[in-house]
């Protein structure tokens, strides 16, 4: 019942006063703590005559919690709605008693409020309930241990822990008072202050407003550590005053970096704020785990935790709340050097889990997915429950030990780890193969533009995948062409995306240049083959196949953008079978072209 007097209320003050979905959560909840306040002073609202006793008790109201919360209300707050929707929210509240309330269905209540809230825009404050949920379990807190987010956003990751928690204890003020909240945004820790309150009717906690990242020196010590830190090229931290207090905003040759991403100075940040032996469950882009030019941060983290596990989520996790950037969790435990020293020598095992449901939909508007038993659709519980029990291992829960991740570059990331891929090597590796360089030349000779002549320009977006065929270009003045227009492509070339988001998928583009497209000019996001020792009909039969995007799937990297790296695509391993087998391939493609090309020819005409 009280769950549907909230969202009505919640609904009425969107529709009727105009303002954001932030903005309406911090309001309601500003009307529900003066009926808290109420509640604990004779509930006079209950008893008032008329709508201007109402709003005048309110008003009275508001002023007691704003002198309770001096450190979070300004003396000019006030409450910014219409006196009409005061009343309709108070005659709403009015009969409900608030302090009865559980503050797990008080919090469950919330919990949908803040989803709709904060889901448009504001990926860097919102992370998706099924994730915060296997976060907690991976990292299990105990009573007694003392916790933090130093990017708490709306608090989700600690008020999880104490849902957790009294799964098996009744919530004190002092499990309250272990965990601390941090966040850059004072409107959302004034939002995590009245949500305290609202679950816990509780008005001591630990809680802060700055910059953790610049905020360096911390004394306290923590026994876990939760968070969804903000990352992404946009927000770098150019001060080189705070680069020059990290080990990671420093070079290996002792220069201060120009630039760092918030990401990586947040992970040195909760490694040096955990006790030893505390543990931490952070979200980062999948870039950290595998870009090339990101060694250096992975070595870091080998050289200062053992890592415990890297989960990869589905790759539309964060969709719903602001960002399609591809994520991983990654959990590590901070050890003293000499007994991670041997950890690393005694070749300790990671855990790998690969997720790939969490009861959502992953589009803008997403809905919750069930089975058809009526359970949620998702497997973050199996992969959480593999892990912590060290069985039931799989090819989305595995072990890889710390000495196969340094030996490949320190390269962290799922996919390149993936036991389907590498079975897929292996079984190339069992028979007759070569390196795509040893059967093909690639071009990297950049076309210099003429800006007097006109180009037929191909994108990536002129390829049909599936039938591995050029169906459009652009006739582009030399002046005008994008700055990645770069390789001239003749007859017989082949050209294969090697950068976008379809790499490693049966939608990665590549095709056969036909005559019609001869001396056509593409986008770096191809790379050009000619073909040498076979017919370019035998490559794009094995750029077509399993044993081509299991190996683009695995080595491809970087999030925004996912790309190859030229020295990577040159050792692609290509299966060579028999001559007759080669024969019959090239055979049976050539003609799949000449019936396509004799389609064309016939709707044309």
């Amino acid at each position: 019942m009280i769950d549907r007097h909230i969202l009505k209320i919640h609904n009425y003050i969107y529709a009727n006063d105009g303002l954001s979905n932030s903005e309406t959560l911090s309001e309601f909840l500003k009307l529900f703590y003066c009926k808290i306040i109420d509640e604990e002073n004779n509930n006079l609202l209950f008893s008032a005559k008329n709508e201007n006793e109402i709003i005048a008790i309110v008003d009275k109201l508001f002023n007691t919690l704003k002198n309770k919360l001096k450190n979070i209300f300004d003396t000019n707050d006030k409450i910014n709605l219409k006196k009409s929707t005061i009343i309709f929210a108070i005659n709403e509240l009015k009969n409900l008693n608030v302090s009865k309330i559980k503050s797990d269905i008080k919090g469950h209540i919330l919990q949908k409020i803040i989803d709709r809230s904060y889901r448009e825009n504001r990926g860097q404050f919102f992370t998706p309930a099924p994730v915060v949920d296997l976060m907690v379990k991976m990292i299990s807190p105990k009573k007694g241990e003392i916790g933090g987010d130093p990017a708490c956003g709306t608090g989700g990751f600690m008020f999880e822990v104490l849902n957790y928690i009294s799964k098996t204890t009744v919530i004190t003020t002092e499990d309250i008072l272990n965990i601390t909240f941090n966040d850059i945004s004072k409107s959302l820790i004034k939002l995590i202050i009245m949500r305290m309150m609202f679950e816990y009717s509780c008005e001591k906690f630990n809680f802060s407003v700055n910059d953790s990242i610049e905020n360096f020196d911390e004394f306290m010590r923590y026994d876990y550590i939760l968070t969804n830190p903000p990352f992404g090229s946009q927000g770098k931290i150019c001060n080189s005053k705070i680069l020059s207090k990290y080990d990671l905003g420093i070079d290996e040759k002792g220069k201060i970096f120009k630039s760092q991403v918030p990401d990586i100075l947040f992970v040195e940040k909760v490694i040096k704020i955990l006790k030893n032996n505390g543990r931490a469950g952070i979200v980062l882009p999948d870039g950290d785990f595998e870009n090339p030019s990101l060694k250096y941060f992975r070595k870091y983290l080998v050289e200062n935790v053992r890592i415990d596990a890297i989960i990869s989520l589905p790759d539309g996790t964060f969709i719903p709340y602001g960002t399609g950037i591809k994520s991983s969790i990654i959990f590590f435990s901070k050890i003293d050097k000499n007994n991670l020293t041997n950890l690393v020598n005694n070749n300790y095992k990671v855990f790998y889990g690969k997720i790939t449901k969490l009861g959502y939909s992953f589009s803008k508007h997403s809905k919750s997915l069930y089975k058809k038993d009526g359970s949620i659709d998702e497997d973050y519980t199996k992969v959480a429950n593999s892990c912590l029990s060290k069985n039931n291992f799989s090819d989305n829960c595995y072990l890889v030990p710390i000495q196969e991740i340094i030996k490949n570059n320190y390269i962290l990331s799922e996919n390149f780890h993936s036991p389907v891929y590498k079975r897929e090597i292996e079984r190339i590796k069992s028979g007759r193969y070569s390196r795509l360089k040893d059967l093909a030349k690639i071009v990297y000779d950049k076309e210099k533009i003429d800006n007097e002549k006109i180009y037929n320009y191909i994108e990536i977006g002129d390829i049909n995948p599936y039938t591995s065929e050029i169906i459009n270009s652009s006739s582009i003045l030399g002046e005008n062409l994008p700055s990645r227009a770069s390789y001239i492509v003749n007859t017989n070339d082949i050209i294969v995306a090697t950068a976008g988001n379809a790499i490693g998928t049966s939608k990665q583009a590549k095709a056969i240049v036909s005559e019609e497209f001869n001396n056509s000019i593409c986008t770096n996001g191809f790379s050009v083959v000619k073909s040498e020792k076979y017919s370019p009909y035998f490559l794009i039969d094995y750029f077509n196949s399993k044993s081509f995007l299991a190996q683009i799937s695995k080595i491809k990297y970087g999030t925004a953008i996912p790309a190859v790296t030229r020295d990577d695509f040159e050792n692609l391993l290509v299966p060579i079978p028999n001559d007759i087998k080669i024969n019959e391939i090239e055979n049976r493609i050539k003609k799949a072209y000449e019936l396509r090309k004799e389609a064309n020819e016939l709707l044309k005409n």
